[in-house]
C-alpha cells in the first residue's frame, strides 16, 4: 500500500501553475477533442448540434467573439502544454456578472491544475474584464466541480431543478453557485 501512496504524491505536483492564454490553431485537437466527447459535455451541461470539424471551428469563432466574455486556453506551466479550457459567458455589463466555467482533458485531470485554473480566472473576470460576480452551474451530481467551487469561495445559491436535458433526453438537476470578486 505504502508503494502506491508514494506513486500517487510523485504524479500530483506540489502547487499546479497554470496560465490562460487565447486560443490558437494548435490548439484545435484538444479543442475539438473535448467538445466531441458527448458525457463530458453533458457533464458540462451542453449538447452540441453538431461536432464536425466546421461546427466545431464555427462553435471557437463564436466563443472566441463573444462580446464582453472570455474563452481561453489552460496551459500547464509545467510542460508548456495546452490542458483544457476556461470561458466566462453571459456577461452581463451593467450588474458586472458572468457565468465562469472551465474543462480539462482526462490525462490532466486530478493534477492541481482544476483548481489553478479557476483562481486565475476569477483574476481575469475581476481585474480584466471588470467584473463583480462569477456565477457556476454544476450537474448535481458532479461531486468535484461542486467541491472544487466551494473551497474556492463560491457559495451554493439554488437549486435548479430538471434544468438541463441531457444528450439521452435525461433531465438533470443543476446546482447554482456564486462568488463575489470584490477582493481580487
Amino acid at each position: 500500500m505504502r508503494p502506491q501512496m508514494m506513486e500517487i504524491r510523485r504524479n500530483v505536483p506540489h502547487q499546479a501553475s497554470v496560465r490562460l492564454r487565447a486560443v490558437v490553431d494548435g490548439d484545435r485537437p484538444l479543442l475539438f477533442s473535448l467538445r466531441r466527447d458527448s458525457t463530458l459535455q453533458s457533464r458540462l451541461l451542453t449538447v452540441p448540434d453538431a461536432t464536425d470539424d466546421a461546427a466545431l471551428d464555427a462553435w471557437i469563432e463564436r466563443r472566441r467573439s463573444e462580446t464582453g466574455g472570455a474563452f481561453l486556453i489552460i496551459e500547464d506551466q509545467a510542460s508548456g502544454k495546452a490542458a483544457g479550457y476556461a470561458q466566462i459567458t453571459q456577461v452581463h455589463r451593467r450588474n458586472a456578472t458572468g457565468y465562469g466555467g472551465l474543462v480539462l482533458a482526462e490525462q490532466t485531470r486530478g493534477l492541481g491544475l482544476g483548481r489553478a485554473a479557476l483562481v486565475e480566472l476569477a483574476l481575469h473576470a475581476s481585474r480584466g474584464l471588470g467584473l463583480r460576480k462569477l456565477m457556476a452551474e454544476i450537474d448535481i451530481d458532479n461531486g468535484a466541480s461542486v467541491g472544487l467551487h466551494l473551497s474556492l469561495g463560491y457559495r451554493e445559491v439554488g437549486l435548479l431543478e430538471a434544468h438541463f436535458t441531457d444528450a439521452n433526453g435525461m433531465t438533470r438537476d443543476v446546482l447554482l453557485f456564486e462568488r463575489r470578486l470584490e477582493d481580487e
